[in-house]
C-alpha cells in the first residue's frame, strides 16, 4: 500500500496537463478556484464543492495537442470542441479514483441549451456547466478582455451556452477585486495548497497508482502518432528485464510507475519539434532535453513519488556522464536507472520516428553494442536483451493499449 494525499496527486498531475499550454501553468487551477467559488455560493455540500475543484484541475485531460489548447485559450467556442470532453471523459473513465469526474468532463463544452434537454442528472448539467462558464472566463481572460466585457459576453450567453442563474450568480462573486486578484499564480496556488492541506494521507494500492499513471502515459503518448503507446511498452520491457535481472516487487512497481511517467515533461515540448522530420534547431534541442527534468519537478510535487521521480529523470543519462539532465555516471546509477535507460532506447528504436523507419532487430543491436563499447549502456542488461531478443522486441513493439481509450465508450 502507498501513503498518498490524492488531493497533492491530482494538483501535480494537473501541473503536467497544463504544460500542453506551454506558457499558461495555471489555467486548470483558475478554473478549479473559480468552480469552487460558484459552487460554493450555490450552498453545494463541501463534497461537492471539493469534487468540482478536482474536475476543474482535471478537466483538459483529453488535451494532449498544443494547437487543440490554442484553440481553447483563443476561441469563446470552437468546431469538434466536443472531442477532447470525450476523450478526457474516457480517461477518466478508467480510473477508480476519478471516474466520478467522467460524466461532468464529458459535458463540460456542451451548451446549457443542449444540456437542460438531455436526460442525465441534474448535479452533472450543473457541474458540467460551472466549469464550462469558468473555463470560458480564463479563456476571455487570456485573450486580454476586461471584466466589464468577460460579463457583457456572459449576459450575451445568458440560456444559450451558460444556464442564466450561473451567470447571475457569477457575476455576484467577481464583484469583489480579490476575486480576480486570487486568479494571480501565487494566490492559485496558495489557494490550492490550503485546500490540500485539509486533506489526510491515505493508503492506496498499486493498482489505483497504476490507472493513474496509466491515464497519464496515454495523456503524453497521444502527443503525437510517432510517440503512440511509447510510454506504456517502455514500462512493459521494464518490468520484463527487472524481472529477468532478479529485483524485488517494491523494486519492479517502481520501474513500472516510472516507466509510465518518465516522459511527462514531454506535454511542455511544442508538437511541431516532436514531429520534426529534419534535424532540430539548437533552441529545440534545448526544449527536448527538458523534458526529462521537468517530469521529475512535476513528481517531486507528490510527497511519497520522490523515487518515483529522481527514476523517471535519469531515462536520458549515460553510463559515461554524457547524458542530460544531470550528466550522471555509472557510479550514479543504479539497476533500475540502467534498466529504463535502455528500455527507453530499445523501444525508441523500434518505433516508427519522423526522421526515420522503424528498425528491425538487427539493426538494433548494432547500434546498442556500438552504445555499449562506447560505455554508455549496461553490458548485463544488454545481454539480456540479446539473449530475449523475440519477448522483448515483441513488447516494444505492440501497438494497442490492454485500454485503448478511443475503443471505450461512455
Amino acid at each position: 500500500m502507498y501513503e498518498l494525499n490524492l488531493r497533492q496527486v491530482s494538483y501535480a498531475l494537473s501541473e503536467a496537463l497544463d504544460l500542453v499550454g506551454i506558457d499558461d501553468l495555471y489555467h486548470g487551477k483558475r478554473v478549479a478556484f473559480m468552480s469552487s467559488v460558484l459552487s460554493q455560493e450555490l450552498g453545494h455540500s463541501q463534497e461537492r464543492v471539493d469534487d468540482i475543484i478536482s474536475a476543474g484541475m482535471l478537466h483538459d485531460c483529453g488535451v494532449s495537442n498544443t494547437d487543440i489548447h490554442k484553440s481553447l485559450i483563443t476561441e469563446l467556442d470552437w468546431k469538434d470542441s466536443q472531442y477532447h470532453c470525450i476523450r478526457g471523459a474516457l480517461l477518466l473513465k478508467s480510473v477508480t479514483l476519478y471516474k466520478k469526474y467522467s460524466d461532468t468532463i464529458f459535458y463540460h463544452h456542451t451548451h446549457w441549451s443542449d444540456l437542460e434537454l438531455l436526460k442525465i442528472d441534474e448535479n452533472i448539467k450543473i457541474d458540467a456547466n460551472i466549469i464550462l462558464l469558468t473555463d470560458r472566463v480564463d479563456a476571455l481572460r487570456a485573450r486580454g478582455k476586461s471584466r466589464a466585457e468577460i460579463i457583457i459576453i456572459l449576459e450575451e450567453q445568458k440560456s444559450k451556452m451558460f444556464h442564466p442563474k450561473l451567470v447571475d450568480v457569477f457575476k455576484k462573486i467577481s464583484s469583489p477585486d480579490a476575486f480576480w486578484f486570487y486568479l494571480d499564480d501565487t494566490n492559485i496556488e496558495f489557494f490550492l495548497q490550503k485546500w490540500i492541506g485539509k486533506e489526510r494521507d491515505k493508503s492506496y494500492s498499486f493498482k489505483d497508482l497504476k490507472e493513474i499513471a496509466f491515464m497519464f502515459s496515454n495523456i503524453v503518448d497521444a502527443k503525437s502518432c510517432f510517440t503512440s503507446e511509447h510510454s506504456l511498452n517502455v514500462s512493459k520491457i521494464a518490468v520484463y528485464l527487472a524481472k529477468k535481472l532478479g529485483l524485488t516487487e517494491p523494486e519492479i512497481e517502481l520501474l513500472e510507475l516510472a516507466g509510465l511517467l518518465h516522459d511527462l515533461g514531454k506535454l511542455r515540448v511544442a508538437d511541431t519539434i516532436l514531429e520534426k522530420s529534419g534535424p532540430l534547431l539548437t533552441d529545440d534541442i534545448k526544449v527536448m532535453r527538458r523534458h526529462s527534468f521537468d517530469s521529475e519537478m512535476i513528481l517531486n510535487k507528490i510527497d511519497g513519488f520522490k523515487e518515483i521521480a529522481l527514476l523517471a529523470s535519469l531515462h536520458h543519462e549515460s553510463l559515461d556522464g554524457t547524458g542530460y539532465p544531470y550528466q550522471k555516471t555509472a557510479e550514479d546509477l543504479g539497476m533500475d536507472a540502467r534498466i529504463l535507460i535502455l528500455s527507453d532506447i530499445f523501444q525508441a528504436l523500434v518505433q516508427n520516428r519522423p526522421y526515420r523507419k522503424q528498425l528491425n532487430p538487427k539493426k538494433i543491436i548494432e547500434i546498442l553494442e556500438e552504445m555499449r563499447d562506447s560505455n554508455k549502456i549496461d553490458i548485463n542488461i544488454l545481454k539480456i536483451i540479446k539473449d530475449n531478443m523475440d519477448e522483448v522486441y515483441s513488447l516494444a513493439n505492440q501497438n494497442r493499449y490492454e485500454y485503448r481509450i478511443e475503443d471505450e465508450k461512455i
